[in-house]
């Protein structure tokens, strides 16, 4: 059994009783006497050690560890906090011909993101240009959609006062990596240790680079010899990647420097001409389900116990096992009974497709 920490109060007790039985007179404490303050105040440090002792105990595990700690157990291994990333793309500035827009000019979003002008930009003869910008500030947040109207801070004369996001929009802002997904890679180092290229090794590679959430290595995709590999970025607009997110995964696979080690590290090099990156695309399951009782919360805890299932076990080439998605339904707050109608057997992904929740249609249970 393991050992429990003592509470306070049971702290007390023990060191009331030590000094009942081993000092002469002391078989009954009084409310003020001097044995009993001095109880408690031996209690007080006692319960404090304990409490030191439960906390350093959990940081000897990257499973409970503390964000500090957290971050020592992964530098053991080479793995470090994902960094926040800048948001960058293009927007279209118009005004008169040759009017320069210089590097370093700062515009603001209707949300109030500022993003600078990488370089200088000369407007041209149709009185426009397209001006590569970036965000000062980092994360998901300062990512934005296609058309959206930036306003000069501070205004140019003889150019416009707003300028237009084009049709790639801002992307590649990107939040620091966050303990539980930290700790998530950490734990696969330590469970599966690298081995020159196993499936995982291509996985854990991937996930190093900031963004990519989840990523799948699929050997023999083509024929022996190849290795195909996908991957998503959850938190983005489109989970999909688009090409050159998928080359820059590539890159990383086939070569990058190991953080531990400031060695270069990558697929076999015999494996390079057959590793094969994936264009996959979404596959959206659907289903019918009958609760007990089929109300607001079930329905909203089945859909998202089917959606986190879908995050950990559905990915390209893998199963989406019946036994699952009952074990799952049926384990969600507040269902009392329940039957999935459809699907009515297992699903295999293709490995061409990344599964993500469908329509759920409930029904009742009777």
């Amino acid at each position: 059994m393991p050992f429990q920490k003592p509470t306070l109060q049971e702290d007390v007790d023990r060191i009331e009783q030590d000094m009942k039985t081993r000092i002469d007179g002391a078989s009954s404490l009084l409310r003020r006497s001097i044995l009993r303050v001095l109880a408690r105040i031996y209690a007080g440090a006692v319960h404090l050690l304990y409490g030191y002792l439960e906390f350093i105990k959990n940081q000897l595990f990257a499973t409970n560890a503390d964000t500090e700690y957290l971050e020592l157990h992964g530098s053991e291994y080479g793995i470090s906090r994902k960094s926040a990333t800048n948001a960058t793309g293009i927007v279209v500035v118009t005004g008169t011909a040759g009017i320069l827009v210089p590097a370093g000019t700062q515009l603001e979003s209707p949300d109030g993101k500022i993003y600078e002008t990488v370089a200088d930009a000369t407007i041209g003869g149709v009185g426009l240009v397209n001006v590569s910008v970036i965000s000062v500030e980092f994360g998901y947040e300062v990512n934005q959609s296609a058309a959206v109207i930036l306003t000069f801070i501070s205004p140019i004369i003889g150019v416009t006062t707003t300028a237009t996001i084009d049709l790639n929009g801002l992307t590649g802002g990107v939040d620091e990596e966050n303990d539980d997904d930290l700790r998530d890679r950490i734990l696969q180092r330590k469970r599966f240790p690298p081995y020159g290229g196993t499936e995982n090794d291509y996985e854990q590679w991937a996930l190093e680079i900031p963004g990519v959430t989840r990523a799948w290595a699929i050997p023999g995709h083509c024929g022996a010899g190849t290795v195909g590999f996908a991957f998503v970025k959850d938190n983005d607009t489109s989970i999909i990647p688009d090409a050159t997110e998928k080359a820059e995964v590539y890159d990383y696979l086939v070569s990058h420097v190991d953080l531990l080690t400031g060695k270069t590290v990558g697929i076999p090099v015999t494996a390079e001409n057959g590793l094969i990156m994936i264009d996959a695309s979404l596959l959206s399951i659907n289903m019918t389900i009958l609760l007990s009782p089929n109300n607001t919360t079930t329905r909203a805890n089945v859909t998202g116990a089917i959606e986190d299932l879908i995050l950990m076990e559905g990915g390209p080439g893998e199963v989406l096992y019946l036994s699952s998605i009952y074990s799952a339904v049926v384990q969600s707050g507040g269902v009392v009974a329940a039957k999935v109608i459809d699907p009515v057997t297992d699903l295999g992904i293709p490995t061409t497709k990344i599964p993500v929740i469908g329509t759920i249609t409930y029904g009742d249970y009777v």
